[in-house]
């Protein structure tokens, strides 16, 4: 199925069914009439869902360790994906998705796992997903349920990838995100509690990207996240629901130990911190797992609400 594009007055957003019902583009019209992407934007017929603008995760989030966990006493094997060793990002986001509906400014789509045979997670789900554009912003609804006759947990999220330039040669990239805590890391996952530390706390106002690579998990996401182009002046703010409390922040260079941004970076809500199923039988309650019983459903929502001021 091709992509389908929805547009405002300003944004215009294109969605790619096959693949995951991932983001392909999301753009502001800016000078001439162009439309700039706020998010990286996807080569036409890309294949591989990383390269989308943004990606759903889920049944769980990001990392799982050994690509293995234990739950209510049964150990649970997923086939490891993440050159890591790890299970990584979910099980939806390469696969195709069903259109239920549309409208010039909304789609909504859906993934039953019991339609594949080779679904990664030995849980049945459902994924439902709904886009709203409206004249200043996007509204992403996103939910799994348990499909199941025994309970299940699950996570959710979401991982745009925003540019760092828009139109202005001049544009800093800045950001401001009210986070209670960053966990500590090895290898992608956490070793130990989230805290607060000078990051944390340069977080809480608007200040510019930090300079340094960051591939970093935060607890205790408050508040929309706000990122905002300098020179372009355009504020993007991220309005999560109160269950995507976690937030990731991925800054890459291009070559280790060099300085070389890439053009992009990530700022991913999500629901659980990496390796959430591990901490959850280990006893960590805050590790932001659903245990969904049979027909439970978790709910979760992200705004993107764009204010240009040029």
């Amino acid at each position: 199925m091709p992509t389908i594009t929805i547009y405002s007055e300003r944004l215009r957003v294109s969605i790619a069914p096959d693949l995951g019902a991932g983001i392909a583009d999301l753009s502001l019209q800016g000078p001439a009439k162009f439309f700039y992407p706020l998010m990286r934007r996807a080569g036409q017929d890309e294949t591989n869902p990383s390269a989308l603008g943004s990606f759903f995760m889920a049944p769980w989030v990001n990392r799982i360790g050994g690509g293995k966990f234990r739950f209510q006493g049964r150990e649970i094997v997923l086939r490891a994906n993440g050159a890591d060793g790890t299970a990584m990002h979910g099980d939806v986001r390469a696969r195709p998705w069903t259109l239920l509906d549309r409208s010039p400014q909304s789609v909504r789509l859906a993934f039953d796992s019991r339609k594949h045979k080779d679904v990664n997670w030995p849980w049945p789900f459902v994924c439902e997903a709904r886009y709203e554009l409206a004249p200043t912003g996007l509204t992403l609804d996103l939910s799994v349920q348990n499909s199941g006759d025994t309970p299940m947990p699950a996570g959710c999220g979401h991982h745009p990838y925003f540019a760092r330039r828009l139109w202005r040669e001049d544009d800093v990239l800045q950001l401001r995100a009210a986070v209670s805590g960053q966990y500590p890391m090895k290898a992608s996952l956490p070793t130990g509690p989230a805290a607060a530390n000078d990051l944390t706390v340069r977080l809480a106002t608007l200040s510019n990207w930090p300079d340094t690579p960051l591939d970093d998990v935060f607890a205790g996401l408050k508040g929309p996240v706000e990122l905002h182009w300098s020179g372009s002046r355009v504020t993007l703010r991220m309005i999560v629901s109160e269950n995507l409390g976690h937030l990731v922040l991925f800054g890459p260079n291009a070559e280790a130990g060099k300085s070389s941004a890439l053009p992009f970076v990530a700022v991913e809500p999500q629901s659980q911190v990496n390796n959430a199923l591990h901490l959850l039988d280990q006893g960590d309650f805050s590790q932001g797992t659903a245990i969904l019983g049979p027909g439970e459903t978790l709910r979760t929502s992200c705004r993107f609400e764009v204010e240009a001021h040029g």
